[in-house]
């Protein structure tokens, strides 16, 4: 699913807020003065982050009956259920 909505970035990002708490954790433990940019920064890309994982569902297209069509990344294979397979006899 992150795939198909293109938020590997948005993750990516989340990640690096963590890591970079973790480092001013460390540091700040150490007393290190400048340890608070490290905070600075984690609290800027965890906001980033959480943004970027919103986009798809705040700019989503509206279709006819007011539906949210998300565009997806067309190279990346949507799987088929088995009932959509399966023409229906009747």
């Amino acid at each position: 699913m992150i795939k198909l909505l293109k938020l590997q970035k948005a993750v990516l990002v989340l990640i690096l807020g963590i890591l970079s708490y973790i480092a001013y954790l460390i540091l700040d433990a150490n007393e290190v003065d400048s340890a608070r940019y490290l905070q600075i920064l984690a609290g800027i890309l965890v906001m980033v982050g959480a943004l970027w994982l919103l986009y798809p569902i705040l700019f989503a297209k509206k279709d006819g009956d007011g539906n949210a069509e998300i565009k997806t990344d067309p190279t990346v294979e949507v799987p088929v259920d088995e009932e959509k397979k399966k023409p229906t006899e009747e």
